[in-house]
């Protein structure tokens, strides 16, 4: 069994007119987001304080090189406690196809259990749809994760329709949940 954990990049800033898209950084809803996303996957599913952990930590999180995804993955590090070498930058995940992103998962390195992907919409979105056997990813917006389990011994074997869902997890939703814990990390019109 392999687990994949998805996630399209924290909420950028178009406030610098005429900046590449690729060098776009984060807003600060998108910092929040980002932070807060990884504080609530830490403590649910990884075992932060004194919580059970349900799923392995990442082995490793790889990131499109666009600065908004990095920074969202860089936050998610520093949440997880992870070692700097063990976030990567794959230039493949910028603006990535479903079959990109598929790609690169077959290509994981095969001892790790789970790993985690910064990437991109509309190829995330449909790349989610397309791995899972059964799930509807209804939409992806900004900071959404998605956890998976693929039915595989090797990253190489993982294919369309095979994965289970395990979570789906919004900024929206966690602020709605929990507003104490995650003010400010969505829309106040919940149009994330």
């Amino acid at each position: 069994m392999k687990y994949l954990t998805v996630i399209r990049y924290a909420k950028s800033s178009w406030d610098h007119p005429g900046m590449a898209d690729h060098d776009r950084p984060l807003n600060e809803r998108g910092h929040k987001a980002a932070l807060g996303v990884g504080k609530f996957l830490h403590t649910t599913y990884f075992g932060a304080g004194e919580n059970p952990a349900l799923l392995p930590k990442p082995d490793r999180m790889i990131s499109s090189t666009a600065a908004r995804a990095l920074a969202t993955a860089q936050h998610m590090r520093e949440e997880f406690n992870l070692p700097t070498e063990q976030l990567l930058l794959e230039s493949r995940l910028y603006l990535a196809s479903p079959q990109q992103i598929l790609d690169v998962v077959q290509g994981l390195d095969e001892s790790w259990n789970h790993a985690f992907i910064f990437g991109h919409n509309p190829g995330m979105h449909e790349f989610a749809e397309r791995i899972l056997a059964r799930a509807h990813v209804p939409k992806m917006p900004t900071c959404t994760t998605i956890i998976m389990a693929l039915p595989v011994a090797y990253w190489a074997l993982a294919e369309w329709g095979e994965a289970q869902m395990i979570g789906y997890i919004m900024p929206k939703t966690l602020e709605r949940r929990f507003p104490d814990l995650y003010a400010g990390i969505s829309r106040a019109d919940g149009e994330d």
